[in-house]
């Protein structure tokens, strides 16, 4: 903000532009600490983006204009302070030169009566074009005896009264006859004057040239008139004004005292003479009473010119940030649009509920908006119009009134002279340009000749003027014409003669009234009326966007605490009841709904969790009776296999007592190992790793189903290495269940009407481990089960409880080992254990 005050208080562009760039990181700094960057990041950084181009672009366009102004300001102070043009003084010479020896006009003087006006046009267009369109010319015309020529005896002076009057304030130049008129007032204007002999050969050749006139040349650089045309068509502003601002005011100082001034600027009253001892005065300015001042100095330094524009106000800056937030927002959405239509998905946006929203208020009062404000300018524009052709009306009756008074010399042909410099007094009467013709619409004089001789406009009158005047009988018509590239609107009246009957006597010719301020005062009207309509449109489009996106949270923040209550929504949490206070709205029957919900959901909750504890408890007993039948079945046929070898009366009859009493003593401690499993509602058993004799505990397991199925059948056969080999680190009861299921499973997977056949090997695999593989020729496992086989309560058998393969898989990969199978239906199925070794 620092540089933001500074960079306004100075008229520096570029410390405001430095201020912006440190604001905008500021606020999205602030905007990323505000709130989590997923939910409002990307539109508030574009946000704040489209905003700081808009304000860079206002402040470049700020910059360029103070720059501008500068320079201007320097161009017309260096104007204002030179009292001779030593360039128009060297060009004036040489073309006087030519005219003095110019036998057309030397001709035109000697042909009676004398033609002034051909030898004024001559000497216009042939010697006082382009580099002097910046002066207003005077040409008197004297015969050789110094008295006036043409019809101008009554009005104009003799040349030698007029030499002595001049002589008082004429100044020599470098040029011979070219003299610079001195004034009191040195800054209010530049005048020169130049006398021209015009002489012809004499008769024969024989002897000096004789005289034939003496041509008085005045030429004063041109005081820009409000109403003149000149500034638009003839005037090339590099040599005078620059197009500086319409508020403009400049002073001139000499000795430090205030001599002269132009424009509403009280200089006297509001700058204080001490401020011209300020160098900052002479450099870049100095603003003093909202006005910007700059003041130049003449080379003896004892001359100063101060120029004067108001400063560059808040109201504009912030008009070229209106528009070019404005034109940027329109670029983002042409741009945005075509890219959804490229994407052909432009129909098939879809906006979440606070855009809606903040879309829909927006367009609720823009809309109007801007129906008001095209409605205002309409009636500002129609009113300004109305107005304008009253203005006209009124300056074209004065300018009537003024001719009237000498109507007569409208038809008299000898008369130019005088009806010329009639036009100019009624042109500086009204401050407007003014064009006679004749009843049959020819051109007679005009108060700016120039515009006719460039071509720019035809010496005839507008066609549809006379329609309306002449055939119609119209007392006034305003047309809309054009000169060049600038269009304005002219006034036409009939200059009527005077009637005894009545005021409507015969045409004696026609007045055109051009206003060629018309287009350019109504440009400037409508450039203030659009600049306040498109601020205050501006403003109230910021303004409605920040209170629809404070309605919007206003209006959003009770669904966004359902939404974030709803993620929260557990069925096995607490939930908690929504506090809602205006619960008689839309929103408060939402949220009654919610917590209506919340209590089912909680009395849902209590019934499940009954129904989930009753499922565990039969899940648990389904286990425990799996993992008891498991140990059951190799007992009951150990003792089936002893109680046949006591009735055969054996004689190793006391050796199998004592090897089946071992098995079934490991047996029952894997029941007693369940027992108290059960009795402290664990679902499985804990496992008590120690370490233990694999091969061992693998040939325990299968002897108990070799002893059942005999061995000399051959159904179960080992590949086991000695005991002792190899020792892992593992839970007994563990794998010995996990065993006894795997030999189960492979002596059931076989059809009835297949001869069974088991292998079980071990071997080392590898480093550090060892593998075991049990195989079976049973019927093999289809394909669609193969993924479920080691899922809980998953089972082929129309017996099982499918809980034995998962508790084996578990058991192994608690001991740090896997457990996978390979299968083909019909063929039958390994399953491979992969055991590491106890170091």
């Amino acid at each position: 903000m620092l540089l933001l005050g500074l960079g306004g208080g100075l008229h520096r562009g570029y410390l405001l532009l430095t201020g912006m760039a440190c604001l905008y990181l500021v606020l999205a700094r602030l905007g990323q600490l505000a709130g989590r960057p997923a939910q409002r990041g990307p539109a508030y950084l574009l946000f704040l983006l489209l905003g700081l181009a808009s304000a860079t672009g206002a402040a470049a366009l700020y910059g360029q204009f103070e720059h501008q102004l500068l320079l201007d300001k320097q161009r017309l102070a260096t104007n204002l302070l030179v009292d001779n043009d030593l360039q128009g003084e060297f060009l004036l010479g040489q073309r006087l030169r030519r005219l003095a020896s110019d036998p057309l006009v030397a001709r035109l003087f000697t042909t009676m009566p004398v033609r002034t006006e051909a030898i004024r046009r001559r000497i216009e267009r042939q010697y006082l074009r382009s580099y002097f369109d910046k002066y207003e010319e005077s040409v008197d015309l004297f015969d050789p005896s110094g008295q006036p020529v043409g019809g101008e005896a009554d009005d104009t002076l003799t040349f030698n009264q007029t030499r002595l009057l001049l002589s008082r304030t004429a100044t020599p130049t470098d040029q011979e006859g070219v003299y610079l008129l001195k004034s009191d007032n040195s800054f209010s204007s530049r005048r020169y004057v130049a006398v021209v002999p015009v002489t012809q050969p004499a008769p024969g050749g024989i002897g000096p040239p004789a005289p034939v006139g003496t041509i008085l040349l005045t030429l004063s650089l041109k005081q820009l008139a409000s109403y003149s045309v000149l500034p638009e068509l003839l005037v090339d502003q590099k040599f005078f004004q620059p197009g500086l601002a319409t508020d403009l005011s400049y002073a001139g100082y000499a000795k430090g005292r205030l001599v002269y001034s132009e424009g509403d600027f009280d200089y006297a009253n509001r700058l204080p003479v001490a401020l011209l001892r300020d160098q900052r005065l002479y450099q870049n300015g100095l603003i003093v009473s909202d006005f910007h001042h700059l003041a130049m100095r003449d080379a003896s330094g004892r001359r100063v010119v101060v120029v004067t524009t108001s400063t560059y106000s808040v109201a504009d800056w912030f008009s070229n940030f209106s528009f070019q937030l404005l034109l940027n927002v329109l670029v983002w959405l042409l741009a945005g649009g075509a890219y959804l239509l490229l994407r052909r998905e432009g129909w098939g946006v879809q906006f979440n509920f606070s855009a809606r929203i903040q879309l829909l208020l927006n367009l609720g009062i823009l809309l109007p908006l801007l129906v008001v404000s095209v409605a205002t300018a309409s009636q500002v524009i129609s009113g300004y119009r109305r107005d304008l052709h009253r203005t006209y009306e009124r300056r074209g009756r004065i300018a009537l009134e003024s001719l009237l008074r000498r109507r007569d010399q409208l038809t008299d042909t000898t008369a130019r002279p005088v009806l010329q410099a009639l036009a100019h007094n009624v042109a500086a009467l009204t401050e407007t340009d003014l064009n006679l013709y004749d009843s049959r619409g020819q051109l007679l004089v005009s108060s700016q000749p120039l515009i006719f001789e460039a071509g720019l406009l035809g010496p005839l009158l507008n066609p549809q003027a006379l329609v309306e005047l002449r055939e119609r009988g119209l007392s006034r018509t305003l047309l809309t014409e054009r000169a060049g590239s600038l269009s304005f609107n002219s006034l036409y009246l009939p200059v009527r003669a005077a009637s005894v009957d009545g005021p409507s006597g015969p045409v004696l010719g026609y007045v055109g009234i051009p206003f060629f301020d018309s287009q350019k005062e109504l440009d400037s009207k409508l450039t203030e009326l659009f600049t306040t309509i498109l601020n205050i449109f501006t403003l109230m489009f910021l303004v409605f966007l920040g209170l629809a996106f404070v309605a919007t949270r206003q209006l959003t923040a009770p669904l966004k605490l359902l939404t974030q209550r709803l993620t929260r929504t557990t069925l096995t949490g607490q939930n908690e009841l929504l506090d809602y206070h205006s619960s008689d709205d839309e929103i408060g029957l939402l949220v009654s709904e919610y917590n209506s919900m919340l209590r089912k959901l909680e009395a849902s909750k209590r019934e499940l969790a009954a129904q989930e504890k009753e499922a565990a408890w039969r899940e648990m007993a389904r286990q425990v009776a799996h993992e008891i039948k498991n140990p059951l079945t190799p007992m009951k046929l150990s003792l089936q296999y002893l109680q046949k070898a006591i009735s055969e009366r054996r004689p190793n009859a006391e050796e199998l007592i004592g090897r089946i009493s071992q098995t079934l003593i490991t047996q029952i401690d894997v029941l007693s190992d369940i027992a108290t499993s059960f009795s402290t509602f664990t679902n499985l058993p804990a496992m008590r790793p120690t370490r233990l004799d694999v091969v061992a505990v693998l040939r325990h397991c299968a002897d108990l189903f070799r002893q059942n199925d005999g061995d000399e059948k051959g159904e179960l056969h080992l590949q086991l290495p000695p005991d002792g080999t190899y020792t892992v680190f593992a839970d007994e009861s563990l794998l010995v269940r996990t065993f006894n299921n795997l030999l189960l499973n492979a002596r059931q997977a076989v059809p009835s009407d297949r001869s069974p056949r088991q292998q079980v090997s071990l071997r080392a695999e590898g480093t550090g481990k060892i593998l075991i593989t049990i195989t079976d020729n049973g019927a093999g496992i289809a394909e669609e089960v193969r993924e479920k086989i080691f899922r809980p309560n998953f089972t082929t058998k129309l017996t099982g409880s499918g809980i034995g393969l998962a508790v084996a898989k578990r058991g192994i990969e608690g001991a740090g080992g896997r457990l996978w199978f390979e299968t083909e239906v019909g063929v039958g199925t390994t399953f491979f254990i992969e055991l590491p070794l106890a170091g």
